[in-house]
């Protein structure tokens, strides 16, 4: 007979209201995930009085076993919603029987909507990411597939997070080699979402893709199990972007590309994007520093704010190799109106190819910050 064991006490949230797993895991919900995985309605269920890692149910049956997330009882913040399933997945690639599945079902709840924006992106993730739903028909409206492309997730992601959001975001993009470059912040609810946007990206791509981890100076990485998730795929490389990574890359060239700036680049910009231009091919849009880094190596500051000054996202924008040329061989220029000047010693047939080639001759509104334009006045200070 199928046979679930649960741990039954939640985390600290719901200690206090004395609110236990079986109270929300009825009789009636586990009878029917039962039948929905292996076509019985009777089972057997032993209730640990263990404290749960996240939502979880694990069923056992006929030399099988299933892992089974599940949503929050009480729908609340959009991070909180999702924050047990990849300690679901954890569990599910730790198991060593081979003859497993991994499952999301959808309990009864109160609260927010099931179907924000962000709820679709994430439920699409999960798909990619291996993970089968139970019961979705019931409780969403639309119809929910995975991605077909890094291209598709990467666009769809963009599409959800907009530009100027919070600081903590994972974010993905196509680097200048093909291969694909994942930057994700190790704290609070963007490592869950950092855990499911690699686990994806794997399934996806057949290129390399490279997972940076965001170090503060506390150096908090993504939780183990989450670290061993993402490693155990051949194509994916996990890599620590810390403060010795930043200094290294600072000190042995005047071109800094560290993960650090692409990452803040992509917080404060949005995806990239040509600003002159609008291309939009990845492989092709580099990071072009205002205040250039080796101007900010021969002020008297301390390293680490020289490097804080380097990677910060508003001395930056997001050109195409060609534009990024003309603008630090100084062919163009821009002023504090945000508008592109051309060298007035350029030959008419320059002229007219810069013309053809930058139909924005002014940059975005969004772009002229105070920060932004305090690096641009830096770019073009006469040293004293």
């Amino acid at each position: 007979m199928p046979h679930f064991v649960i741990n039954n006490r939640f985390q600290k949230l719901t200690k206090s209201r004395g609110v236990r797993v079986e109270h929300i895991l009825t009789d009636e919900i586990l009878s029917d995930i039962c039948r929905r995985i292996t076509g019985q309605d009777d089972f057997t269920c032993d209730f640990i009085d263990a404290e749960a890692e996240g939502r979880l149910a694990v069923l056992h049956y006929s030399n099988r076993v299933a892992y089974i997330s599940y949503s929050p009882h009480e729908v609340g913040g959009r991070n909180s919603y999702f924050q047990s399933v990849p300690t679901a997945m954890a569990s599910f690639y730790e198991e060593l029987n081979q003859r497993k599945n991994l499952y999301f079902y959808f309990v009864p709840s109160i609260g927010s909507s099931y179907e924000t924006l962000y709820h679709l992106f994430m439920y699409r993730l999960m798909l990619t990411a291996g993970i089968d739903f139970l019961n979705d028909e019931d409780y969403i409206t639309r119809p929910i597939h995975p991605f077909i492309s890094p291209d598709d997730l990467i666009n769809a992601r963009d599409r959800v997070r907009g530009r100027n959001s919070s600081n903590n975001s994972t974010y993905a993009t196509i680097n200048d080699y093909g291969g694909i470059d994942v930057f994700c912040k190790t704290y609070g609810a963007s490592k869950y979402e950092s855990t499911l946007l690699s686990v994806a990206l794997a399934f996806l791509s057949d290129q390399r893709i490279n997972v940076y981890q965001i170090l503060e100076q506390n150096l908090r990485l993504l939780p183990e199990r989450s670290r061993n998730i993402i490693s155990s795929f051949d194509n994916t490389n996990l890599i620590e972007a810390d403060y010795t990574m930043e200094r290294i890359e600072f000190e042995e060239g005047n071109s800094l590309r560290s993960p650090r700036y692409l990452y803040n680049l992509l917080a404060t910009l949005g995806p990239k994007k040509c600003a002159l231009c609008g291309c939009e091919i990845p492989e092709l849009i580099q990071g072009a520093h205002i205040w250039p880094v080796a101007a900010i190596k021969r002020i008297r500051r301390s390293i680490e704010e020289k490097i804080e000054l380097a990677t910060d996202g508003n001395n930056g924008l997001w050109l195409c190799e060609n534009h990024h040329k003309m603008f630090d061989e100084g062919i163009i220029s821009i002023n504090m109106q945000g508008f592109v000047d051309i060298r007035p010693d350029m030959t008419r047939l320059n002229t007219d190819f810069i013309d053809w080639s930058t139909p924005s001759r002014q940059l975005r509104p969004y772009i002229l910050t105070n920060s932004f334009l305090w690096f641009l006045e830096k770019r073009y200070e006469v040293p004293a």
